[in-house]
């Protein structure tokens, strides 16, 4: 990332909402990394990574309209073929779209669970928010029926949005 935006970009640390695509000019090239179970699998249409997305050609036709608003699509290559990074610029914060009311911390200052107030937040498809420093990615109704519908690959959707994993702590691990 250094050697394609310079430090003053530091896109792979920083995950706040900024554009990046003044910069981004030429795609980047990206290689997707296996586990033992991945190997000959192919590339999913959607994956989620450090707060933003990476989408398949099938999946920015699917989106590139309706996302256009609410973030940016930031070209890339690899071994397989084309695709983009989607960075989300928008936040949960620049509609009030948190229920402070319902925000909760430990003992240790780490977050524990929040809400959002769903009426305001789902005018985008899209968004994040700096109460966990930008790392989850939220969506609407829209874009899940849009993922389910198109028959897409590779994310996930969740309904407890303070804990991606799915299963209480210590379970799956």
């Amino acid at each position: 990332m250094i050697a394609k935006l310079g430090r003053q970009y530091p896109f792979h640390i920083d995950r706040s909402p900024k554009p990046y695509g003044s910069v981004w000019t030429q795609p980047l090239v990206i290689d997707f990394h296996y586990g033992g179970e991945g190997k000959g699998k192919s590339i999913p249409d959607i994956i989620d990574n450090n707060g933003r997305l990476f989408f398949s050609e099938a999946a920015v036709k699917v989106f590139r309209e309706s996302l256009s608003d609410c973030g940016e699509f930031l070209p890339v290559t690899y071994k397989e073929g084309t695709g983009y990074v989607f960075n989300p610029l928008k936040t949960a914060e620049e509609v009030d779209g948190i229920n402070d009311e319902l925000v909760c911390f430990d003992a240790h200052d780490n977050l524990e669970s929040f809400q959002f107030h769903t009426e305001k937040v789902s005018v985008f498809p899209v968004f994040r928010t700096k109460l966990d420093t930008y790392l989850g990615i939220f969506c609407n109704e829209e874009f899940k029926s849009k993922v389910e519908s198109h028959g897409l690959t590779g994310i996930s959707f969740g309904e407890d949005i303070s804990n991606p994993i799915g299963e209480p702590y210590g379970v799956s691990h």
